[in-house]
């Protein structure tokens, strides 16, 4: 979903935002659809929806690019007050000021300022959240996997299709350099003729076993029926 030379420069993705928001008055209409100017200086401002463990790091990755890239989370999203907290304080730390603090993907959603959002939800959220943040007209990193429900995955893509978004879908240990050694000492021939070679990463069991997270959470601190 980028453009034909595998590349966008900042410049590119702020405009391609706006010219896509000016067609679209799904959830709400993009910031760049206002009086704001596309500048090849401006700085992105992101939001960030679910940030717990991973999303924790995901956030400090991009504190890490905030001067190359001239990014900047400015709005984090968490249904639990204690991620919520958590999220606030490290992004004061990583930007000299906190980001604005939402409970629902809703409110941060309509934010008119926000120009791209990062999902880190959990998977059964991913498809869901995606899709409402296409109709916003934001482009989008989310994580993997892309959806666990077919028809939801098919529903998100075409809502980032019909509106030519940015959107990258994580992935999980396929750029490691481990991996990527192994890849050139197949090329090499060193083996001899490999006609075939598999990669699996596998897990039985709850995801929540051994968690601290299980003893902490109350529900007086959380929105279940939302999540």
């Amino acid at each position: 979903m980028n453009s034909s030379d595998g590349k966008i420069n900042r410049r590119e993705f702020l405009q391609r935002s706006a010219v896509v928001a000016a067609g679209n008055a799904a959830l709400s209409s993009p910031a760049l659809s206002y009086s704001r100017i596309a500048g090849a200086n401006d700085r992105i401002s992101l939001g960030h929806i679910g940030i717990g463990n991973r999303g924790g790091e995901l956030d400090g990755i991009v504190a890490l690019l905030k001067d190359t890239k001239n990014a900047e989370v400015t709005a984090v999203c968490d249904l639990w007050t204690h991620n919520l907290e958590r999220a606030v304080a490290a992004n004061q730390k990583y930007y000299g000021k906190a980001p604005r603090a939402l409970r629902h993907p809703q409110e941060l959603l309509a934010l008119k300022d926000v120009d791209a959002v990062m999902i880190s939800t959990p998977e059964h959220s991913h498809s869901p959240l995606l899709k409402m943040t296409a109709e916003a007209g934001k482009d989008a990193y989310c994580e993997k996997p892309m959806g666990n429900v077919l028809e939801e995955v098919r529903d998100a893509r075409d809502a980032v299709l019909v509106r030519n978004l940015v959107v990258q879908i994580g992935t999980q240990h396929r750029s490691e350099p481990y991996q990527i050694a192994v890849r050139d000492l197949i090329r090499s021939g060193v083996l001899g003729e490999v006609t075939k070679y598999e990669i699996e990463w596998n897990y039985h069991g709850p995801r929540w076993r051994g968690r601290p997270e299980v003893k902490m959470i109350r529900e007086q601190d959380t929105d279940w029926p939302a999540w």
